[in-house]
């Protein structure tokens, strides 16, 4: 009895170990393109030193971010190529980061002309202040030189999350009280809007795009509450050679069953013994 319970305690430890191990060696990357050109993209994610990726994500269109995906601590390299081209030739893109424990990064390309821009990696906010949300424009729009991005929460000024934002910008977040709002892309010759609903926790970005009849929102979900990014991810690509998030717990539940089953039967024993003994 007190070995079964021995190897259930330890099955228990063990599976807490593992899970505080992965919440410290874990962090997130969300790749996209709010570049018009080129488009589509295709994305590769190397761990530094390694020539072959870990993350591959093909025909990444212009004003897609796809969802994050867990990756473990380190150092990394992306590279975005034209869709289509070779997994060997020389990237249109090209930026290294670090991955912290506990951080969400968004890899995206940005241009400021339709000549110049950059592969920017923004280190997503995961957390607010107690009962506000939070929000941030990112100004990827190529036609609309100048654009102010307008909560419905205040009138005026004190309404706008950024103002006369640059192409290939990037705001800081601002501070917003939950419900539900409209956000309004006011650029210069053209304007869009869209109602968001936020609430207390969560961290959102605001993206306008250059669409077929003029600017366009995309709203995005940074953190769904504190510490938090948004559940879900994209697979394709992803191999034997994928880096790994948290470690599976079925090792140490396989651990604790038995330790489970070794109770059970060492029970049972003795109630035979028992029986055998009352009728001796």
């Amino acid at each position: 009895m007190m070995l079964a319970c021995l190897a259930l305690l330890l099955g228990i430890t063990a599976a807490a170990a593992s899970a505080s191990s992965a919440a410290t060696s874990t962090g997130w990357i969300s790749l996209g393109n709010l570049a018009s050109s080129p488009s589509p993209v295709d994305v590769y994610v190397y761990s530094s030193g390694d020539s072959s990726p870990l993350i591959v994500q093909h025909d990444v269109a212009y004003g897609t971010v796809l969802a994050p995906q867990a990756v473990n601590t380190g150092a990394y390299s992306v590279k975005m190529r034209t869709a289509g081209s070779s997994a060997s030739s020389n990237p249109v893109w090209s930026v290294s980061l670090t991955v912290q424990a506990g951080h969400s990064y968004t890899v995206v390309p940005l241009r400021t002309t339709s000549q110049a821009g950059q592969l920017m990696v923004l280190d997503n906010q995961l957390t607010t202040p107690t009962g506000l949300s939070l929000m941030r424009f990112i100004q990827a729009s190529l036609n609309q030189k100048k654009m102010t991005l307008h909560c419905s929460c205040a009138a005026g000024a004190p309404g706008n999350i950024a103002t006369d934002a640059a192409s290939g910008s990037v705001s800081q977040y601002a501070k917003i009280p939950p419900g539900t709002w409209t956000m309004s892309a006011i650029g210069t010759t053209s304007k869009a809007s869209s109602p968001v609903t936020l609430t207390a926790g969560t961290v959102h970005t605001e993206v306008a795009i250059d669409g077929p009849s003029g600017v366009e929102i995309i709203s995005l979900l940074d953190a769904a509450g504190p510490g938090q990014p948004p559940t879900g991810g994209v697979t394709t690509g992803f191999g034997g050679t994928a880096p790994r998030g948290p470690g599976s717990p079925l090792p140490w539940a396989a651990v604790i069953g038995a330790g489970a089953l070794l109770t059970l039967t060492a029970g049972l024993r003795l109630r035979r013994n028992r029986r055998l003994t009352a009728r001796v």
